[in-house]
């Protein structure tokens, strides 16, 4: 069942003056197929421990209207899933992240019905000797290819292999240019079946950790490991939940000896002094203490950008005992500035702070 999680985007900006920055915290789950108490073996291979995405988008049905899903969707979630900080978790593993490099369409052909992970690694194998992308051996970050699969062909629907809405592999790409260029490549890839949206965004971060972390079967796997039916880190887990807007699937993580999903945790800032230099301008500078009692002051630019980044400024009124929270609004589309909401409190706004100049 999806689990709410604070929803936040990636912090964008190093911390200045005002110190801290959003932190990563691993949400643990314990619901329904989350199993608990697991161990992992290192079965001696080697981590992917950076990714370039390739999408690629195989069958008719992706440039229609009707798609079930567009493609647009499908990049813009991927895009949220790789710029967030899900990946926080595998880094144990010696893994650190992916980054979208390319789509590739394949919008003009259709999948064998039914098809299966060999179509979909000889596809892949293809588009390297079609040269629509770089030999393996020619990419200086190792390429994960996700294949896309439409959910029919021709009228009818695909059938792929039973039980799976997904999985990853690799294949070995061999090639020979004289005089002597020999190659015998491994290509990792995945297919992801064209479910709903939260479906294919969870499937695909499945995949993503599960390929980074073991992608030829002998690397990390949850005890009993298999050498044929891999066991692997979000193999143990099932639940969901909602980060940077888009669904993602927990995965294991030995450090927390738990199913976790990496989220950031806001920083909160109490606001207790402001500096105006005029009585007509901007507020420039704000002050304040933090929730274990330490100063931090920061400039009205510095501020502003991190309450766009979801970090957290309230100002609470010494006689009311209300507490309000600082938001960017807007003049026009050019002119941002900080505020809180109107209410019929007057001590719990930004101007009825007391003025110091900053240090």
């Amino acid at each position: 069942m999806p689990v709410g999680i604070p929803a936040v985007p990636a912090s964008k900006y190093a911390p200045g003056q005002g110190g801290g920055a959003q932190t990563i915290q691993h949400q643990k789950y314990t619901n329904a197929g989350d199993l608990t108490n697991q161990v992992m073996t290192n079965l001696g291979g080697a981590v992917l421990s950076s990714v370039q995405l390739r999408l690629v988008f195989w069958g008719t049905e992706w440039a229609t209207a009707g798609a079930p899903v567009s493609m647009s969707q499908v990049i813009s979630d991927v895009k949220a899933i790789v710029s967030g900080p899900y990946f926080d978790a595998i880094r144990q593993y010696g893994a650190l992240g992916a980054f979208i490099d390319r789509v590739l369409d394949l919008t003009g052909e259709d999948p064998p019905n039914p098809v299966t992970q060999v179509n979909a690694a000889n596809r892949v194998i293809k588009l390297i000797d079609d040269e629509a992308v770089p030999e393996p051996d020619d990419d200086f970050t190792t390429a994960f290819y996700l294949v896309f699969l439409p959910r029919r062909v021709g009228g009818a629907l695909l059938a792929t292999p039973p039980g799976q809405f997904g999985a990853h592999s690799f294949a070995t790409y061999s090639d020979f240019d004289f005089p002597a260029d020999v190659d015998n490549d491994s290509v990792f890839f995945a297919w992801i079946s064209n479910q709903s949206r939260a479906g294919i965004s969870t499937t695909v971060s499945h995949e993503i950790v599960e390929a980074m972390t073991d992608p030829t079967g002998n690397t990390w796997q949850v005890n009993p490991t298999n050498p044929t039916n891999w066991n692997e880190i979000a193999d143990v887990c099932q639940s969901t939940a909602v980060l940077n807007g888009v669904t993602v699937q927990a995965y294991w993580s030995k450090s927390d000896n738990a199913c976790v999903i990496p989220y950031l945790q806001p920083d909160s800032y109490e606001v207790r002094w402001i500096f105006k230099p005029s009585a007509i301008g901007h507020i420039e500078w704000f002050g304040g203490v933090r929730p274990d009692g330490s100063q931090w002051q920061m400039s009205r630019n510095e501020m502003m950008a991190r309450v766009l980044d979801g970090d957290v400024f309230t100002v609470h009124g010494r006689v009311s005992g209300e507490t309000s929270r600082v938001g960017v609004f807007y003049r026009d589309v050019t002119h941002p500035y900080l505020g809180t909401s109107a209410d019929s409190v007057h001590d719990d706004n930004l101007l009825a702070l007391p003025s110091r100049n900053p240090t």
